[in-house]
């Protein structure tokens, strides 16, 4: 009776403890957590290619036959659009027409600001691939309904503000943003969850071997928003609720995970990251007749 005693008072301590440690962890990991996510800004290669290898490549553009939506401001560098249902990348130029559900990509050396009908501008910057899955916009109605997917690299959002309805999205992989307001840059990476999990996983194989299989699988990515001053983006991970980015915050989702807290990084911080995304942004001129 008393080893059976001793074993649970034995097995409750192991429990207490790595109660203890994940907990810690979850802290310590969070304490600098902002700090770690601005590290997802950076140009990182994918693992599959950006344009796949069937897909031809043509240094002449051919405009896309769906609804007109924007047109490129500024290509630096060798920029593709591919669209919808074909397997030709054209090369972008400036003042070239960008369509519905075209898909935007850069490489290491290049760099893409266009602007769309609503006078919204986006940036992609070096290895980045951008879907423009909807953009509505009517002037009479003052009204908007945009989804952008950003499906590798980062991108910056500048929205501009309309007096009626507006809806303004980024879908990833592994989050959804939902705008509700105007500078703001997102990044899909690889999630860089090394030190966290194999020190969580220490306690969890101690305590149950099981929980093995839940590990974050190797090359997982991971979304991350930083928002300027005066902006804020909800960010709802795969699962849990919806974390709200403030000004001059940053905030990322894993695969599989909920949304992380906004981690304040002030205005010095988030406005050179949103330069290093879009650069020039601020002196690109918008004109007042485009449609």
């Amino acid at each position: 009776m008393g080893k059976l005693k001793r074993k649970k008072s034995v097995i409750y301590c192991l429990m207490i403890l790595g109660i203890f440690l994940f907990t810690s962890i979850s802290v310590l990991y969070s304490g600098d957590s902002g700090l770690k996510l601005l590290e997802n800004f950076k140009p990182y290669e994918p693992e599959t290619p950006l344009i796949q290898k069937e897909m031809q490549i043509s240094a002449t553009f051919v405009e896309g036959v769906e609804k007109k939506i924007g047109r490129v401001q500024q290509a630096i560098g060798k920029v593709y659009v591919i669209h919808f249902g074909q397997k030709i990348a054209y090369q972008l130029k400036k003042n070239n027409p960008l369509v519905a559900r075209d898909t935007l990509i850069t490489f290491s050396k290049s760099r893409l600001n266009a602007i769309m009908n609503d006078k919204s501008i986006l940036a992609l910057a070096p290895l980045a691939k951008l879907t423009l899955t909807k953009s509505e916009y009517s002037s009479a109605a003052k009204t908007r309904s945009t989804v952008m997917n950003l499906i590798w690299g980062s991108a910056r959002f500048i929205v501009k503000k309309i007096s009626g309805k507006s809806e303004y999205t980024v879908k990833t992989k592994t989050a959804l943003c939902g705008v509700r307001s105007t500078d703001f840059a997102v990044s899909v990476a690889p999630a860089n969850e090394g030190k966290k999990v194999s020190a969580l996983n220490q306690v969890l194989a101690y305590l149950s071997p099981v929980q093995k299989a839940h590990a974050l699988a190797p090359g997982q990515i991971i979304t991350t928003v930083i928002t300027g001053p005066g902006s804020t983006v909800g960010l709802t991970g795969n699962i849990g609720g919806t974390t709200i980015v403030g000004p001059t915050s940053i905030a990322g989702a894993t695969g599989g995970t909920t949304a992380t807290g906004a981690t304040f990084v002030g205005a010095d911080t988030a406005s050179g990251v949103l330069t290093s995304v879009g650069r020039q942004l601020a002196s690109l001129s918008m004109p007042p007749g485009f449609n």
